[in-house]
């Protein structure tokens, strides 16, 4: 069967994904067409074409797209399933860059523009992710939640904090809406803010708070929630809820990257310390008991 006729049933039948996921989608499977114009019967045809892609971080992305879709080819159209004997391609460790309470404070106060401050809030107290910001309507926001449209089109409703929820209001009193259906978040033009906007905007604050580069974005907002969030002493399963992670595995690296600071906590902190000066007084008073009993 022809990869190209494949394809776009392919992208037809994810035609629910959101326009950033379905250009990821057509990209990759391009390179698969190019490289296989059928599509492939064996493994070392599609472990070929892997080899070609570069850089890694490229080539782990189409490894994902091609898997799902020659996956659903084998069961859309009884192709071989090939995918199983292609192994994934090993990316090198990156620490995930988080930012301490004093930088962060420094990150809100650069933020001059309402619009810009309630951005750097939202992303750091909710997790809000760039290409959702665009997506926020009035009405999503509650009380003491915010209903995002996340990833593969899953609403999902996320605690805010009355400090951020106070500067959302502020910025709807602001802007004038015209109603609940209005967007929270828009450009110059009045369309959706696009998640180049949002990278741009939380960069730039950055740079005004003097944070050294690279992973200056949102999403390095977003981990240092999850951090700090760890290391203030919250809990990893309701971490989980907030950040919207499908797996628990995902919200345990932010308890690993937090183990730094909950070491210096548990050693200001922990009991022992007090315990063992306490029996080391008490130790020392039984010696001079004992020492003026036998004089």
């Amino acid at each position: 069967m022809k990869t190209a006729k494949a394809r776009t049933a392919f992208l037809e039948a994810k035609s629910d994904l959101s326009p950033r996921t379905l250009e990821q989608y057509s990209c990759a499977l391009d390179i698969l067409q190019r490289e296989c114009p059928t599509i492939p019967g064996k493994p070392e045809l599609v472990r070929q074409a892997l080899a070609k892609v570069q850089p890694v971080w490229v080539k782990d992305a189409c490894w994902r797209v091609w898997r799902a879709f020659l996956r659903w080819c084998h069961f859309e159209y009884g192709t071989p399933e090939v995918m199983e004997r292609v192994p994934r391609p090993r990316l090198p460790e990156i620490e995930m860059k988080a930012l301490e309470p004093e930088e962060l404070a420094l990150v809100l106060a650069s933020a001059h523009q309402l619009r810009d401050k309630a951005i750097v809030a939202l992303a750091l107290d909710s997790g809000v992710r760039a290409s959702e910001f665009g997506r926020l309507r009035i009405l999503d926001v509650g009380t003491n939640t915010i209903q995002v449209m996340g990833k593969g089109q899953k609403q999902a409703r996320v605690p805010v904090s009355p400090e951020t929820r106070h500067l959302l209001q502020l910025l709807v009193e602001q802007d004038g809406h015209d109603g609940p259906q209005s967007l929270l978040f828009t450009g110059r033009d009045g369309q959706p803010l696009s998640r180049f906007a949002v990278y741009r905007i939380v960069r730039q604050c950055m740079e005004v708070a003097g944070i050294a580069g690279p992973k200056r974005g949102p999403h390095c907002l977003r981990h240092s929630l999850g951090t700090n969030y760890i290391a203030s002493g919250g809990d990893p399963f309701t971490l989980k809820r907030v950040m919207r992670h499908s797996n628990i595995s995902t919200t345990q690296k932010y308890v690993n990257l937090a183990m730094h600071t909950i070491v210096e906590r548990h050693n200001i902190y922990s009991p022992v310390r007090d315990a063992l000066r306490g029996a080391q007084g008490v130790l020392i008073k039984r010696e001079i008991e004992e020492i003026l009993q036998r004089k």
